[in-house]
């Protein structure tokens, strides 16, 4: 562990005010200024909660926190009860058997002793958190990493508002409660805004506020609100994005405004920065440090803690297993759009890097106002100055459809799955109507026969319901996979540069030459730790790292049989092309 010599950890963060010409009463301006401070100070006997740490991006964090800051105090997971099952019998079944928890195991046996559950559930107003477990958390709690979401495209608007937008808010409202609050990091996504082809690394206000399409989910019943979704959409294809892109309003308009709260002083270094408690009292303004990540479709790992751990469908998972399998021949695609795909612990790196930066950096360079301020959110364009991370791929190493599918299909060759239903092969289409011929052709109509002969087997058919639930699936990638857009992601780059900067710049007063050893040794190590650089990055290493990761993480299949497997597939290579020979007489 590195302690910085100077300087304090309190952020001075918030949006800038400024920029959106709020109105305000008594407007006072106040400017601190904080001394940089090293990233693993800045976690070091922290105490942190997590959403949506049950789920694939959720554990990857909840690994790279404890690994790699041991000092960490504690983290704590918002869960809901399931089927039954005690939240401790959940966390520990969910240690075990998980093969991504394995490096952490072997650094620390005990270290699930730092993970408290906190029953709780962001669907609930006040989260169902009951006052024991709140009074901890605004006791201990200062980072807050904010990732729970529903991700279903087919989602309901109204159940996608409570849990994607409402949830958000009651997380921040809880946040502000927190007595030495340091950060809050929302993980969105990148497309919330995929009306517009140029992406930016801004909130963009929805013209209605949110809370007013709070008050209209109330009283307005569930097929109304369906009816009038894609006026509120506007271009976006689902509740998904627009629900994340009110979030994100909610969250920029609390870094506009900051929050009045009573701090309690538990660092020595905080008081010379911190005598601007009102002279009645200790009811102060204060910053909202935040930050946004916005990640492209998340894929499994690059780097840590294993390449190629996967535990979900999502994305183009999905499209990869169908597309390995056989079962899928025929797709909706402009081959040669740019596919932005972002590692899962890249995301990670990001947010771990963008609350420290946020709160140490980015907000301690504005200036505030001392006051609330009443903002207006008549204008869909008005701008803040909240830090937004489009943590993305495809400007620095782009990849489009057909490289993925001239990559991807010679490795499922190479490493099949040991249940394939035909050879993996994939046509393009640009043309909709000409894909949906294709899918008559190799997909219904096949399924339709092999199910009849099923049937009069006595067998159960299957191969419907599997056409379905692909055809379902490709048809929520479809608005992807026919559209492109231009992402700007300069702050990802800041953060690497900032990071490395802190380390290298840092001066210590210290004789002691341990300390001098250990700061040496970060400045070396760092990059490679937190690396989020993707120009490093060999897409075709990648996608091996991806075929072989879906192969024993996700289907659950031994390495030792790749060998049997691809005997199997060799027999239907064999199959294949005799057929093409017969059909075509050649």
């Amino acid at each position: 562990m590195i302690h910085s010599c100077s300087g304090s950890s309190l952020p001075s963060s918030s949006g800038s005010s400024q920029s959106s010409s709020p109105t305000s009463i008594g407007m006072k301006q106040t400017e601190r200024k904080f001394s940089r401070i090293l990233l693993d100070d800045f976690y070091s006997d922290q105490s942190i909660l997590i959403t949506g740490g049950t789920g694939f991006v959720g554990k990857v964090l909840i690994e790279k926190l404890l690994y790699e800051f041991p000092e960490i105090n504690k983290i704590y997971l918002l869960m809901r009860a399931k089927n039954g099952q005690p939240l401790h019998s959940r966390l520990s079944e969910m240690f075990e058997n998980n093969a991504i928890f394995e490096r952490l195991r072997l650094s620390d046996r005990d270290f699930h002793k730092k993970i408290y559950p906190i029953n709780g559930d962001i669907n609930l107003p006040g989260l169902g958190i009951n006052p024991i477990d709140l009074a901890e958390l605004k006791r201990n709690v200062s980072i807050v990493f904010h990732s729970a979401a529903t991700i279903r495209f087919d989602e309901p608007l109204k159940y996608a508002l409570t849990v994607n937008t409402l949830g958000t808010k009651r997380i921040i409202e809880l946040s502000k409660k927190f007595i030495n609050f340091k950060s809050f990091v929302h993980i969105s996504t990148a497309y919330c805004t995929v009306d517009r082809s140029n992406i930016e690394e801004k909130v963009i206000f929805e013209p209605i506020d949110p809370d007013k399409i709070f008050e209209m989910s109330d009283w307005i019943d569930d097929d109304t609100i369906d009816h009038i979704a894609p006026m509120l959409y506007r271009g976006r294809p689902c509740s998904y994005h627009y629900t994340k892109s009110l979030a994100e309003h909610l969250l920029a308009q609390e870094v506009i405004n900051g929050f009045y709260s009573r701090r309690v002083i538990t660092n020595k270094n905080y008081e010379d920065d911190c005598k601007d408690e009102d002279e009645d009292g200790d009811v102060k303004w204060r910053p909202f440090p935040a930050a946004i990540v916005r990640p492209s479709i998340i894929t499994p790992s690059w780097r840590d803690p294993i390449p190629g751990w996967i535990d979900n469908y999502n994305g183009t998972t999905g499209f990869m297993v169908v597309l390995g399998k056989g079962v899928l021949r025929s797709m909706h695609v402009h081959k040669d759009y740019l596919c932005d795909l972002i590692p899962v612990d890249v995301v990670i790196n990001t947010c771990i890097l963008s609350a420290w930066y946020a709160s140490t950096v980015y907000y301690s360079q504005q200036t505030f106002p001392k006051t609330l301020t009443i903002q207006s959110t008549e204008s869909s364009t008005r701008n803040s100055d909240v830090f937004v991370v489009n943590c993305v791929s495809g400007p620095s190493n782009p990849i489009t459809w057909d490289e993925i599918r001239r990559i991807a299909t010679p490795l499922m060759f190479r490493y099949p799955s040991e249940e394939i239903f035909r050879v993996p092969f994939v046509r393009y289409h640009r043309s909709k109507y000409l894909n949906q011929l294709n899918v008559l052709l190799e997909h219904t109509v096949p399924a339709a026969i092999i199910d009849f002969v099923f049937k009069f087997f006595g067998l159960t058919p299957i191969l419907n319901q599997v056409y379905e639930k692909v055809h379902r699936s490709t048809s929520a990638l479809e608005f992807f996979t026919t559209n492109e857009w231009t992402f700007v992601s300069d702050n990802m780059q800041i953060l690497s540069n900032e990071l490395n900067r802190s380390y290298r710049e840092h001066r210590c007063n210290s004789k002691c030459s341990k300390h001098h050893q250990r700061i040496q040794s970060a400045r070396e190590s760092i990059d490679e730790r937190f690396s989020i650089d993707l120009r490093r990055l060999i897409w075709k290493d990648y996608f091996k790292h991806y075929v072989l990761g879906i192969r024993k993480y996700l289907l659950k299949e031994d390495p030792g049989t790749i060998s049997k497997a691809h005997n199997q597939m060799m027999m239907l290579v064999i199959d294949f092309n005799d057929s093409i020979l017969y059909n075509f007489r050649i």
